[in-house]
C-alpha cells in the first residue's frame, strides 16, 4: 500500500479519479500508465494499436463504455474483438459507440453478441458526412450501420446540432446544421431501417469544449431554436427528443 501511495503521489496528474474514487486496475510498465480494465487489457494485448477503439470507461457497476467502433484502425479489428470477448466472458456489460464507419466490424460484433447497448452518432445528412468528418465516407456503409444498430438489444441514434464549415479558408463560411438538414438525417434513419419509431436524440453543441478553434466563438443555439430541429426530425422519427441536461 505504501508503494502505491508513493506511485500515486508521483503520478497524480496522469491518474483519473472520478466521483466514485480511483478506477482500477492501474497498470504501468515504467513508461506509460494505463487505467481501467478495458484500457489495460487492450494495452497488454496490442500496446497502443487499440487506442482509437478503447478509451477510459465512465461507467461502473458491471458496465463498461469507451468502446468506439469507428475510432480505431480496421486492421486491428480482430484484436479489438478479442478484448470485447474477454470482457463479456468476465461478466461485464458493454456500451458501444459508432458514427457509422467500420460497418463490417459492427456486423461482426452483432453476430457474436458483443454489445448490450449501442449509440450511433449520426453526424448529419449523407451529403455532409465527408465535410463533418473531414474524410472520405461511404454513404452505403453509414446506411448499413444504421440498419445494424437497430438490431441490438438496446440502442439509440443521436445527432449533435453542430456548426458546419461549409467553405474553408482564411474567412471560412460556418453555419449550424439547418432544421431541414436534420430532417433529412432523420429520414435517412427511416430509409435505412424501415421504421419511424426509433429513439432519436438531438444534442446541443457546446463551443466551450470544442477542439476546433474556429468554432469556439459560435453562439449556442437557444432552446426555442432546438424545438425547430425537433419538429423537422419528427416528420421521420416520431420519437425524436432533445437531450435533457
Amino acid at each position: 500500500m505504501e508503494a502505491f501511495r508513493k506511485f500515486y503521489g508521483a503520478n497524480r496528474s496522469s491518474i483519473h479519479r472520478g466521483d466514485e474514487g480511483l478506477e482500477f486496475p492501474i497498470f504501468t510498465d515504467g513508461t506509460v500508465i494505463r487505467q481501467g480494465v478495458g484500457v489495460v487489457i487492450a494495452y497488454l494485448l496490442a500496446e497502443t494499436k487499440l487506442d482509437g477503439f478503447i478509451r477510459r470507461s465512465e461507467l461502473f457497476h458491471g458496465w463498461i463504455d469507451g468502446l468506439h467502433l469507428s475510432g480505431g484502425d480496421p486492421t486491428q479489428a480482430n484484436e479489438f474483438v478479442s478484448v470485447l470477448s474477454f470482457l463479456k466472458e468476465n461478466g461485464l456489460k458493454m456500451e458501444l459507440d459508432t458514427n457509422g464507419k467500420n460497418a463490417s466490424l459492427l456486423e461482426q460484433l452483432f453476430e457474436q453478441g458483443l454489445g448490450d447497448r449501442i449509440a450511433m452518432d449520426i453526424k448529419g445528412p449523407a451529403a455532409l458526412y465527408p465535410t463533418l468528418l473531414d474524410e472520405k465516407v461511404d454513404s452505403g456503409e453509414i446506411e448499413k450501420s444504421m440498419s445494424l444498430v437497430a438490431k441490438f438489444p438496446e440502442y439509440k441514434f443521436y445527432t449533435t446540432i453542430a456548426p458546419v464549415i461549409r467553405q474553408p479558408g482564411e474567412n471560412p463560411d460556418i453555419s449550424y446544421l439547418t432544421p431541414e438538414e436534420v430532417g433529412e438525417t432523420a429520414k435517412s434513419i427511416e430509409d435505412a431501417t424501415g421504421s419511424k419509431k426509433h429513439l432519436y436524440e438531438l444534442r446541443s453543441f457546446d463551443p466551450s469544449v470544442c477542439e476546433d478553434e474556429r468554432l469556439k466563438s459560435i453562439e449556442p443555439l437557444s432552446p426555442s431554436e432546438m424545438f425547430n430541429y425537433r419538429t423537422a426530425a419528427r416528420r421521420y422519427m416520431v420519437l425524436t427528443e432533445i437531450e435533457k441536461k
